[in-house]
């Protein structure tokens, strides 16, 4: 970084607040336009504050769904920080990046909420296996499946929770060289210790996205009402762009491809790069965002990939027989306490609607009048004696609805 102070005009290669405004007093225009993405993005996140407030009644689904989206504007203003007070840009980029590193716990948090609670989770997920080589991983073809359990979830999150604890010591690594002159920012040589800090940051990060890709893999089938797809694309793609932007304008910036204007050097330029594309992206992230999130979900237990089926040991009073439906929603026979239910075990062998439902109830339900028997005999020998049985009438109603519906009762 030699020859990046060349093209700097301030004793330093980055420089103090004021010295920044005073370059940048005639082209302030375009430093206002981030600042007021910024504040959209946080008006926007105050308004699904109140909405997830008023609809969602759940306060952990609320500090969840708000932890997740408070991620947009806790980048957006971080980002204006280091924009225009340019020495703290790495403070600001270890609070953004430490607060996202969490982010990914909480949506993992969101997910088994989702389910109604870890055990719940693991209930339904018991015995479901997931391939270990999703993407980039997919060459690893000879990875085994994932069996889906305690160990294997906990393992999953210790995945996603060592990055949030690799960042921070890491960046206390670095306070601690920058005091004594031994940290760089932006040199990659091989001496500088900059260098071996990116790949350990680089090897977190993705042994981080590998946890939360397979955790979210494992979980997507059995949740298909809540649009986890676009959830995940949500968290997942501030990791890979702010990662990779900053690990490739840093690189570029160290090797002089960004070109040099007086009195701004190539550190300097590549940092506001960076922190200008974060807003932009961060406020077209966040609309996206915007639209996925802010939806009234099912609640608990609800649409869990799981088919609602009847307790054992209940009286069923009625069924049909010749359909495979959910539940009645209506009770055909009021008074009575119970749900109509479809029979399970019937499977319609054409997609047509059957033109004939034959429905059946247990008769011991309906307030028949039995007959007392009767003492006398009817005729009376020596040998014989013949008692007269109550006798019982079933009677069939047919009802014929329009021209192809007949019901038998």
């Amino acid at each position: 970084m030699n020859d990046g102070g060349n093209c700097s005009g301030f004793g330093s290669e980055i420089p103090l607040s004021w010295q920044f405004i005073s370059v940048i007093k005639d082209q302030l225009w375009l430093f206002v336009i981030p600042a007021g993405l910024a504040v959209i993005i946080l008006a926007l996140f105050l308004e699904e504050m109140g909405f997830f407030l008023q609809h969602v009644p759940s306060p952990r689904r609320q500090c969840l769904y708000l932890w997740i989206l408070g991620m947009y504007p806790v980048f957006g203003f971080t980002s204006i920080i280091a924009l225009y007070i340019p020495r703290s840009s790495s403070l600001c980029n270890f609070i953004a990046s430490l607060y996202h590193s969490i982010t990914l716990l909480k949506f993992m948090g969101l997910i088994t909420d989702y389910f109604g609670g870890k055990a719940r989770m693991l209930e339904i997920l018991a015995g479901e296996q997931v391939p270990a080589d999703p993407f980039p991983c997919c060459c690893c073809c000879c990875l085994p499946l994932i069996a889906i359990n305690k160990t294997s979830l906990g393992w999953m999150m210790a995945a996603v929770l060592q990055l949030s604890v690799v960042r921070t010591i890491l960046f206390f690594v670095t306070l601690v060289l920058w005091t004594d002159e031994q940290y760089d920012y932006g040199d990659v040589d091989s001496v500088n210790p900059n260098i071996y800090i990116n790949a350990i940051i680089a090897v977190s990060t993705f042994l981080s996205f590998y946890g939360h890709l397979i955790f979210y893999k494992a979980t997507k089938k059995a949740l298909p009402g809540y649009g986890l797809r676009a959830k995940f694309i949500c968290v997942i793609v501030v990791l890979v762009l702010c990662c990779l932007q900053s690990g490739v304008l840093e690189t570029i910036g160290a090797l002089e491809v960004v070109p040099c204007t007086p009195p701004l050097s190539v550190l300097m330029r590549s940092q506001l790069i960076y922190h200008y594309s974060v807003i932009v992206e961060m406020f077209c992230i966040c609309l996206f965002a915007r639209h996925t999130f802010r939806k009234v979900e099912p609640s608990l237990g609800e649409n869990v990939g799981l088919e609602a089926r009847p307790q054992r040991g209940i009286l069923l009073e009625k069924a049909i027989q010749t359909e495979d439906v959910a539940p009645l929603m209506e009770n055909p026979w009021p008074g009575l306490g119970g749900v109509g239910v479809s029979n399970p075990d019937y499977n319609s062998d054409s997609g047509e609607d059957s033109l004939c439902k034959i429905e059946h109830t247990p008769l011991d339900c309906f307030p028949f009048y039995l007959q007392p028997r009767r003492q006398e005999m009817e005729k009376e020998t020596d040998e014989n004696r013949t008692l007269e049985l109550p006798k019982l009438t079933v009677t069939a109603q047919i009802n014929c609805v329009g021209s192809g519906d007949v019901t038998v009762v």
